[in-house]
This record gives C-alpha cells, structure tokens and sequence, in this order.
C-alpha cells in the first residue's frame, strides 16, 4: 500500500500555524484587560483601589506567558519545516523531533496554565481574578447619582473585558488541544514517512533487478 505523507505535513504545518496565531490573540486579549486593571485599578471605584490585595493577576500573566511562549515555539517549527533550505521533508526522524520539542512542552506549559488560572478563577469570593471580578459586575448599573461619571471611572467596558479574559482562558484550553492533536499527529506523520521511504525503497530495488 503506498503511503503519501504530504497531507500529513501540510495539516501539521497548519495545525502548528493555527496555534501561533491563536496564540497571538491570547496575549492581545488577556495583554489588554491587564493594561486596563492598571491602569483603573488606583482610580475607578469598582475596581475597589481601597482594597488592592482582593485582586489576583498572576493567571493573566501566565496566560500571556503560555501564549507567547507558545508562539515562540510554534514559529521555531514552521520556520525549520517551511524553508528548503532546511530540507526536512527528507529528514524524517529529525522532522519528528523537531515537532515534539516544540509542540510538547508548548503543550505541558498551557495544561498548567489552564490548571492555575482555573484554581485561582474557584478561589472567589476570597480573591478575585480579573475575569471572576468583570463577569460578576458586567451587568451592575451605579447610582443614579453617579451616572455622570466618565466612563474610565465606571464598570461600562466590564463586559468586554470579561468576554475577553475569558477568550484567554478558553483560548489556550482550544490551543493545549491543537498542540495534543499535533503530538500524535507527529508520531503518526512519522510513521507515514518511513513507511513511504521504505515503499519507495523496496520499488527502487525492484526496478533495479528488472533492470539488470
């Protein structure tokens, strides 16, 4: 049975290209709505400036730590599998290893970052995250007295700001996924391509004896 390999290469390509990409809205998103809480967080009233200790950022920050750390190995990958020069379609095993450096531990780093951030999301009402604390106030309204306030001192941008701490989370959990799904994609793309060299060995020699 013969054995083409290529479809294998390109999803692979794709699937790693995809988690780059997600990655980069990962770190936009969760970057922007941590840029927002240090910003407001001395100045707005509902971020509680009186009581700074409620609020937890370390998930956010682990959040754009997985994602860049994700893209960094991810573009590492593509840049040694999409250049010729590199010639990696003909190097199989190094081709193999070459995703699972980099695919694994992107893998391992977003699987405790979804644990962390997730243990720290179910420590409320004791600490507050930036998602738990925007979702939980999205849709709270202040004092008639207070509708004049400027907006940088009110909770209006807390219902963008909750969707997109929560695209961060749920982004990188659809990225530990991608990575898993390449990880044994990687094995089986390798498989594929020592099965198809040796096909094309076997066709080689027997051209060969036909020959002589």
């Amino acid at each position: 049975m013969k054995i083409n390999p290529a479809p294998l290469h390109l999803a692979q390509s794709i699937i790693i290209g995809l988690c780059a990409a997600m990655s980069i809205a990962i770190i936009g998103t969760a970057a922007h709505t941590l840029d927002v809480f240090n910003k407001q967080q001395s100045s707005n009233p509902w971020w509680l400036p009186l009581w700074p200790q409620h609020f937890d950022t370390h998930g956010t920050k682990a959040l754009i730590g997985s994602a860049a750390s994700t893209f960094v190995l991810s573009a590492i990958y593509l840049v040694f599998a999409l250049i010729p020069s590199f010639n990696l379609v003909n190097r199989h095993t190094l081709r193999a290893l070459l995703a699972l450096g980099t695919t694994l531990p992107a893998a391992l780093v977003a699987l405790v970052t979804i644990i962390y951030a997730h243990i720290l999301n179910n420590d409320t009402p004791e600490i507050d995250t930036i998602q738990t604390w925007t979702c939980k106030y999205k849709n709270s309204r202040p004092l008639q007295q207070d509708l004049g306030l400027p907006s940088n001192l009110g909770n209006g941008n807390f219902n963008s700001l909750c969707m997109q701490s929560r695209f961060a989370l749920y982004g990188t959990l659809v990225v530990f996924l991608m990575l898993g799904a390449c990880i044994g994609l990687s094995v089986v793309t390798w498989l594929a391509d020592k099965w198809a060299a040796r096909q094309t060995r076997k066709e080689l020699e027997a051209n060969g004896q036909v020959q002589s």
